[in-house]
């Protein structure tokens, strides 16, 4: 059973597009979001509920697809495939009452899943490889769906990124897997740890799936993706696609194996760069989806500080893979549940308005870390660190889930003012209210649900920790009234100066200018000269015609060579006779 639900898992989203096609053949079409449509993550929901993460138990190998494909569900990739299952298939009921009868978003939705459910079960590379791509670039028609201006430039920069960390990520991949035993993800960390120069892999990995992550200065692509994609597609974007790039780290990096201090130490820098930038930059926008994506910049900080700091030493790694694991669903399920927060807000609401914003609040305090979730991943996540005496990278978190509370607040604001808006709404689909209803308790309670690793000692916190635990969400909402008294007051017109979406976007659009600018003299350089060796052709060519001339009037006296010899005899003749008479 087991074996079929892991070959199904993967493959059951692209059945139900060739039942699509089938059915135009036979009269019977599946209909976009229809029931059967929504099945499509329940094999890979299943598959994660019932297996016990043991690879012995749960394995499929099919020799006949790609090199040899290997396939199986430990206890890492069985948190991911929950995770990922549960959230596209709240967020396909979501899609049901959202989006209207599109054939193209339906079969990219399909697609995308595929590829993300492959990419978590998939344990040889090429498998592994294809579900990544396959991922990203159907992604790119979730992105676009709308075909704005607006939506063709955020996924033309998605493109560019995606291209760009795709092949960074192959490189990384093929030079790592030529030097292992069997071209296989478990076996990739080895790899780099026996090397004697691993450098040009780690870069190539860190980033490669860096792009996905939303490493610091690769992440642009992210806050212009979010608004222009639809709603539940901006769920699974943020929640489960953005994981991959995590999961990628964590199957082919030496984790636990070595300790690699340069490359661990520059990973956790990055992170935390990421975690506390976005949240200054978060702050500034004015788009609800936009704070909520770089807000998912900053929780991948995190993650990201965290997976650093066990790369760098190896001894801590066993301490912080239930806090990760625990830090992945957590983060998934209550992001998913605040973007799908937007549409529910954007639409005409039967709830009571204090009912309303006390679910509004649940995640985002989640989300801050004093509440359910949040509370029990920033506690596990503390508890490793207090243990090897990791006391600084403490602090530097602390800061950063202080960003994330100001993140927060003002994400709250700007639903509070979409929530004051007076235009005609949209009436609230079912689909869409029970959905959201139902994926916000599982965020909140992801501890006591989630299948975590035999190591994991879940506690709840003393009332000395948790004053120290939620003493961020204070501090963040002294600062928010701060900010708020500023810019009624004294900084009027700071939306005008605010830093855009995309934030380094425009540098690298201006860098990019500048590097044009030499290019573009020496392209007119080499359009001139080949103007000037096109006018010396041409001149040839007249040559040539005059030349042909020339042959033609040689082929003409050879033809009737006889002739005028024939008749320069005669002339010659005449002349001695002419002459001997006289």
């Amino acid at each position: 059973m087991m074996a079929s639900l892991l070959l199904l898992t993967p493959l059951w989203p692209l059945l139900l597009i060739l039942i699509t096609w089938l059915g135009r053949w036979t009269g019977y079409s599946l209909q976009p979001y229809s029931l059967l449509w929504l099945t499509a993550p329940l094999p890979g929901l299943l598959l994660a509920l019932l297996s016990d993460g043991d690879p012995a138990n749960t394995h499929l190998k099919l020799d006949w697809l790609l090199l040899g494909s290997l396939w199986w569900l430990d206890e890492v990739r069985q948190v991911f495939l929950l995770l990922t299952s549960l959230l596209w298939l709240l967020a396909g009921v979501y899609a049901r009452g959202y989006m209207k009868a599109s054939g193209s978003f339906a079969l990219l939705w399909l697609l995308t899943l595929s590829g993300n459910l492959l990419l978590i079960v998939a344990e040889d590379v090429a498998s592994f490889y294809l579900g990544f791509a396959l991922m990203t670039f159907c992604g790119y028609g979730l992105v676009i769906h709308s075909r704005s201006d607006e939506a063709l430039s955020a996924g033309r920069v998605y493109i560019i990124l995606a291209v760009l960390g795709e092949g960074l990520m192959l490189a990384g991949l093929l030079g790592t897997a030529s030097q292992a035993a069997a071209p296989q993800m478990s076996q990739l960390g080895s790899v780099l740890a026996s090397a004697e120069q691993p450098g040009w892999l780690l870069t190539c990995l860190l980033l490669g799936f860096g792009v996905k992550a939303g490493l610091p200065f690769l992440h642009v692509w992210l806050p212009l993706a979010h608004p222009v994609a639809p709603t539940p597609a901006s769920a699974v974007l943020s929640g489960a696609m953005i994981k991959a790039g995590l999961l990628g780290w964590w199957l082919t990096l030496p984790l636990g194996v070595a300790s690699l201090p340069q490359a661990g130490q520059l990973l956790t820098a990055a992170g935390l760069l990421g975690a506390l930038g976005a949240a200054v930059i978060g702050v500034m926008q004015h788009r609800a989806k936009s704070v909520l994506a770089y807000s998912s910049i900053s929780q991948m900080g995190m993650m990201t500080a965290l997976l650093g700091a066990g790369l760098a030493d190896h001894h801590l790694w066993p301490l912080l893979v239930p806090a990760l694991l625990l830090f992945v669903a957590h983060h998934g399920l209550n992001k998913g549940c605040l973007f799908l927060a937007i549409g529910i807000v954007e639409r005409q609401n039967p709830l009571p308005r204090p009912l309303l914003w006390l679910l509004l609040l649940l995640p985002a305090l989640a989300l801050t870390g004093v509440l359910g979730s949040g509370l029990m991943t920033k506690w596990e996540a503390k508890s490793g660190l207090y243990e090897l005496h990791y006391t600084h990278l403490i602090v530097w978190l602390t800061l950063a889930a202080g960003g994330t509370g100001l993140l927060m607040l003002r994400y709250l604001w700007l639903l509070q003012q979409q929530l004051q808006q007076t235009s005609e709404k949209q009436p609230l689909s079912p689909w869409m209210l029970s959905s959201w209803l139902l994926l916000l308790p599982l965020g909140l309670l992801v501890p006591w649900w989630l299948p975590l690793p035999d190591q994991a000692h879940l506690l709840w916190p003393d009332w000395q920790n948790f004053m120290q635990l939620a003493l961020p969400l204070p501090i963040a909402c002294l600062l928010g009234v701060i900010f708020w008294w500023l810019t009624t007051r004294h900084f009027t017109g700071w939306s005008q100066r605010a830093i855009p979406a995309g934030d380094l976007l425009g540098i690298y659009c201006w860098l990019l200018c500048r590097i044009q600018a030499p290019w573009a003299s020496i392209r007119q350089g080499f359009i001139t000269l080949q103007q000037a060796l096109l006018n010396h052709l041409q001149r040839l060519q007249k040559l040539g015609g005059w030349l042909q001339q020339i042959t033609d009037r040689e082929v003409l006296l050879r033809r009737e060579a006889a002739l005028i010899f024939t008749f320069l005899l005669v002339v010659l003749a005449g002349v001695f006779l002419f002459g001997s008479t006289g």
